[in-house]
């Protein structure tokens, strides 16, 4: 492709999303997670815009079958599934601050109801999925954090299968030379 506006092309548009995504979790994490946890997910981050964006580059030229396809869309798959669960779980986790009491009642001005946190302790402890509720009618957990926990766990599986796919069509590309 020559000429044209190269500003809209969708690997460059996948590359400065996958910068954006890269810097908001990055900012949440040195807040929540402190140097550690943003150095590994920076790390991811890298693998999920480099990828991604030769992931769009090789779909775009038609390259399927090879291995460095497969390899770039698993990279890219496995990293984003894994900062964007990270990040989804975090925020569900620390949603209802570390006193939940104080939560309820000063930050969102509704009845704390012990007897029903009690009744429904269990509910609270899981993994999965993430409650934390003042009262039978508010959770303080936002109704988008379990849906993106299954979307991004969801991707990374569909990550791990393209890094198969690349290992398939490696060895098939070795065994047919």
């Amino acid at each position: 492709m020559t000429g044209g506006n190269k500003s809209l092309r969708p690997e460059r548009i996948a590359y400065l999303a996958g910068l954006a995504v890269m810097g908001v979790a990055l900012l949440f994490l040195l807040g929540a997670g402190g140097v550690v946890v943003a150095s590994v997910v920076g790390v991811l981050c890298v693998g999920m815009v480099a990828g991604g964006r030769s992931g769009v580059r090789a779909v775009r030229a038609g390259r399927w079958g090879r291995p460095g396809t497969w390899l770039s869309l698993g990279v890219a798959c496995v990293s984003t599934g894994v900062v964007g669960f990270s990040v989804s779980y975090l925020i569900g986790i620390f949603s209802g601050g570390l006193d939940v009491e104080e939560t309820c009642v000063q930050v969102h001005s509704v009845r704390y109801d012990d007897a029903f946190r009690e009744a429904h302790a269990e509910e609270f402890n899981r993994w999965f999925p993430l409650h934390s509720k003042c009262n039978e009618d508010l959770d303080l957990v936002p109704a988008w954090v379990n849906p993106a926990i299954v979307f991004f766990v969801l991707l990374a599986a569909i990550g791990v299968l393209c890094l198969a796919a690349a290992v398939v069509t490696a060895l098939r590309t070795r065994r047919d030379r």
